[in-house]
């Protein structure tokens, strides 16, 4: 059995074509599955924003499984790595020359798995994906596991499903264990809402901005 839940009142439609693509792939797999979309979780003290937003969260019977949606379509997508700095991401559309950096998408889905981990009990696998789940969307030749197309999915949840079953690393959970997950994901968002997430990413984009004038005026940059 499937059950989605949407925990905010927005629909965007990349988003929505992910929980589609995700519940086609993994129903085959899986008896019972939880899919919680937009879900907000607490950062940890002196993080940036004060929340986070995690587009879609997957509870199945080998553990609980993240995926950010990027909305990107007739792109390519590559990397730029150096030695002495983070990797860089850009993205070139269709049909032009030059590209536009974008975050890591891998970073963003790593920090937030990282404090949901914290929050959730000890020993259940967690793990994310960044899901591109639009068409036209090209990527270079090597890229992380975790940065996935539509196309990928019916591969993955496989994979996931006969891992979590023969390694035997992680508890297997059955239909109650699924739904009392899924339930405690829905308290640690608690009051949260997106407009919370919202006005928490403004402040912080406003605290950078008046930091770098500070000390810009300062003579520090």
């Amino acid at each position: 059995m499937i059950r989605t839940t949407t925990t905010s009142p927005f629909d965007l439609a990349p988003a929505s074509l992910g929980a589609q693509q995700i519940a086609s792939a993994f129903g085959p797999a899986f008896r019972h599955l939880r899919i919680l979309r937009d879900l907000i979780i607490p950062m940890a003290n002196g993080s940036a924003v004060r929340t986070a937003r995690i587009d879609i969260v997957l509870v199945c019977e080998t553990g609980v499984y993240l995926f950010e949606i990027k909305s990107w379509r007739n792109a390519f997508v590559y990397r730029k790595k150096s030695d002495q700095a983070p990797t860089r991401w850009f993205l070139r559309l269709q049909g032009c020359r030059k590209a536009r950096e974008v975050k890591d998408p891998a970073w963003q889905g790593g920090r937030k798995t990282t404090q949901l981990r914290s929050l959730l009990p000890d020993g259940l696998r967690l793990q994310y994906f960044v899901l591109l789940p639009c068409e036209g969307v090209e990527l270079e030749g090597v890229m992380p596991a975790a940065v996935i197309t539509h196309r990928d999915l019916p591969y993955i949840a496989r994979l996931v499903r006969n891992n979590g079953r023969t390694a035997r690393t992680h508890p297997l959970l059955d239909a109650d264990a699924i739904e009392g997950i899924a339930q405690m994901l829905v308290n640690i968002q608690g009051d949260l809402t997106i407009d919370d997430h919202m006005r928490n990413c403004r402040e912080s984009s406003a605290r950078a901005s008046t930091l770098s004038t500070i000390e810009h005026a300062m003579g520090l940059q």
